[in-house]
């Protein structure tokens, strides 16, 4: 943590956790599961009450998990005890009611784009003086988790390529800290694709900045994995499916409509902004409509590779991999923002040699 500063970075370590997992729609309904946890948790709790909402799942209201960290494991009806990852965090100290505590979440987000960094799919609010009431001052400790770019890139570096190299592709990285702005991390992004670029080919630029994406939920592969088999491995059957639950209210549908022909499946993403994105007279207002990445988004002229978006087909090949059951080793970039286009559009190879 870095003292002296509104918005902080800290790591969670693996953590092991306690907690009553179930979906809501209001936070009264946390009151029965915290009077719960406090007879089945006891002495075994090893910090404040966390609740943990998680994002992309297909639930019916918000993914909740109320709970606590504790010393060991605790199984007890509807409490279960799991381990919480390793993960980053942007935090801040709210202490006003809750009803204002969306204030203090935005300011997180805030932040995530001044220093081009996008968020992972966990925000946690740490309780420090019990469940907040309605109305009643609280001070709340609010963190929402990002995407670690520079450390991930790191380890998939070495993963490919071995130490020595990683380092010298990665060169400057451990001078780009959580709170450089934007405009100078997508000029060490820029520097370091170019390197990149001179030591691999185009299956190991994938392979590497394919797993430098945001993790995806298991939960919401797993129902579309389920279709799939139902339907007689129809990858067409869960196009149509994903393409039915879009919210037009949310993303506007596809500009680039997935397809497949059996031999190549064609991927591609929604606006971050589709209303911005229909009005953008300029490229510049296209790609700050357009991209969900906040380095991208936010930076005022990024001059990155278009590798770069092989992040982007990461999200989409943690989705696609388990319903498969491959795993792809070529993929390329038909279409991307970042040399003149429209959107970005990828294919895989569904061949699996």
């Amino acid at each position: 943590m870095e003292p002296n500063r509104e918005i902080q970075h800290h790591v969670r370590e693996e953590t092991t956790f306690a907690g009553i997992r179930h979906p809501i729609k209001s936070r009264e309904e946390l009151v029965p599961r915290v009077e719960r946890l406090r007879e089945v948790c006891a002495e075994a709790a090893d910090g404040p009450l966390t609740h943990i909402l998680r994002f992309d799942t297909p639930v019916d209201g918000f993914d909740s998990e109320i709970g606590f960290p504790v010393s060991g494991p605790i199984e007890h009806d509807e409490v279960k005890t799991h381990a919480l990852r390793h993960l980053s965090f942007f935090s801040s100290l709210h202490t006003g009611p809750v009803e204002t505590l969306r204030e203090t979440t935005k300011k997180i987000a805030q932040h995530m784009n001044r220093v081009g960094l996008s968020p992972e799919l966990e925000l946690v609010e740490i309780y420090h003086d019990g469940l907040p009431r309605n109305g009643e001052p609280s001070r709340i400790e609010v963190r929402l988790a990002v995407l670690s770019w520079p450390e991930v890139y790191l380890e998939q570096l070495i993963r490919v390529l071995g130490e020595r190299t990683a380092e010298r592709i990665w060169a400057g990285g451990d001078g780009i800290t959580p709170f450089t702005l934007v405009d100078e991390r997508v000029a060490w992004v820029g520097a370091t694709l170019e390197r990149l670029k001179r030591h691999t080919d185009l299956d190991q630029q994938f392979d590497i900045l394919s797993r430098v994406a945001l993790v995806r939920p298991a939960e919401d592969t797993e129902k579309y994995k389920a279709l799939y088999e139902a339907s007689g491995c129809s990858v067409q059957a869960v196009l149509d499916a994903q393409n039915a639950e879009l919210s037009p209210s949310q993303t506007g549908g596809w500009i680039d409509p997935p397809w497949t022909n059996g031999e190549t499946l064609h991927l591609s993403k929604v606006a971050y902004n589709r209303a911005a994105y229909d009005d953008a007279k300029t490229h510049d207002a296209l790609r700050k409509a357009y991209c969900f990445c906040s380095l991208i988004r936010e930076a005022k002229a990024p001059c990155v590779d278009p590798i770069f978006c092989y992040r982007a087909a990461g999200w989409a090949r943690q989705f696609w991999e388990p319903i498969l059951g491959m795993q792809f080793k070529h993929c390329v970039i038909t279409d991307s923002i970042l040399k003149g286009d429209r959107f970005c559009g990828w294919d895989y190879r569904l061949d699996p040699t």
